[in-house]
């Protein structure tokens, strides 16, 4: 049995088509295809049973996918703990992130890691949160951006940084002349209570912002009116800056933009903890405890560039 053999099943376990994981592994559908044919016949018994719904686990399927992944697991544990061995001078590190927010920091990250660490193998997977944690307590991954809380209580993790949860407002709007003088946040402010009766540019179900508002609005007896939900934070801002609406943005997201004006929610503000997330075991590598150093760094210069902002 080689590695190989163990991702190529893996990945069709996951996907549950052939096409799917040989777009993921980049190689021909047919040659993985004929692999998992040849596979199974040397193995004396089916891993998959086929259906026009994609593949399924049989029993035999099923132990041999829960034994492959302690076995890469194991594999990547010990190539790690060998990378610190020789000082960061090889290894990898299997990062994972959501994709709204992969755009606002991975351009900043990558370049300072790749530069710093030439030789070590940087994978970037991307993933809701639940996902990450899944990708986490299956040891596929060796850190992942998280909020607090998590689901996995279990889960270790080391705290990024506390994110300020902003409303971004079109400039002009009525509720600009209603914003406070600063407050401890440094930021001029808004009363939760004037965000009653505003069109609100939302963030679509099973988004951590969209429960964020939805316990706001709760918590504070307010009815908004919901006039647009997207999954997009570009596309959310765009609306907001041509006026149709307020939106909340975390203010490591925040750039500048002459149509829109930021205010903390409240003199004190809201705020969520950002953690990075590590497997069970605890067990952080040398070269995936340096990446992580790099992302608390840019998150420090986000929150800081952001104070320039209004």
């Amino acid at each position: 049995m080689e590695f190989k053999d163990l991702l190529y099943i893996l990945t069709i376990a996951k996907y549950g088509k052939v096409s799917t994981a040989a777009s993921e592994l980049f190689i021909a559908q047919s040659s993985l295809s004929q692999f998992l044919k040849n596979y199974e016949k040397s193995l004396g018994f089916p891993l998959f049973i086929r259906t026009n719904r994609g593949l399924f686990l049989t029993e035999e399927g099923k132990l041999f996918v829960e034994s492959g992944k302690q076995i890469l697991a194991m594999r990547r544990d010990f190539f790690n703990k060998i990378s610190d061995l020789q000082n960061l001078k090889i290894g990898s590190v299997n990062f994972s992130i959501s994709p709204f927010r992969a755009p606002y920091l991975l351009p900043r990250v990558i370049p300072v890691f790749t530069k710093t660490y030439p030789d070590i193998q940087l994978t970037i997977h991307e993933g809701s949160m639940k996902e990450q944690e899944e990708m986490l307590a299956q040891c596929e991954i060796d850190v992942g951006f998280l909020t607090l809380p998590m689901d996995n209580e279990q889960l270790p993790y080391r705290p990024a940084t506390d994110e300020e949860i902003l409303l971004a407002v079109p400039a002009g709007h009525p509720l600009c002349a209603k914003a406070h003088e600063p407050g401890p946040t440094g930021r001029t402010w808004l009363a939760v209570e004037d965000l009653s009766g505003q069109n609100f540019l939302m963030y679509s179900i099973n988004h951590r912002l969209r429960s964020f508002a939805e316990t706001l609005f709760r918590d504070h007896q307010l009815n908004p009116r919901i006039i647009q939900s997207h999954n997009s934070f570009e596309t959310l801002i765009r609306l907001a800056e041509a006026g149709m609406g307020v939106t909340f943005l975390p203010e490591t997201y925040l750039e500048p933009r002459k149509g829109l004006r930021h205010f903390s929610l409240g003199r004190q503000g809201m705020f969520r903890q950002l953690v990075l997330g590590y497997v069970p075991s605890g067990y952080v590598s040398k070269a995936a405890a340096a990446f992580s150093d790099i992302v608390v760094e840019e998150l420090r210069r986000q929150k800081e560039a952001a104070r320039l902002i209004l």
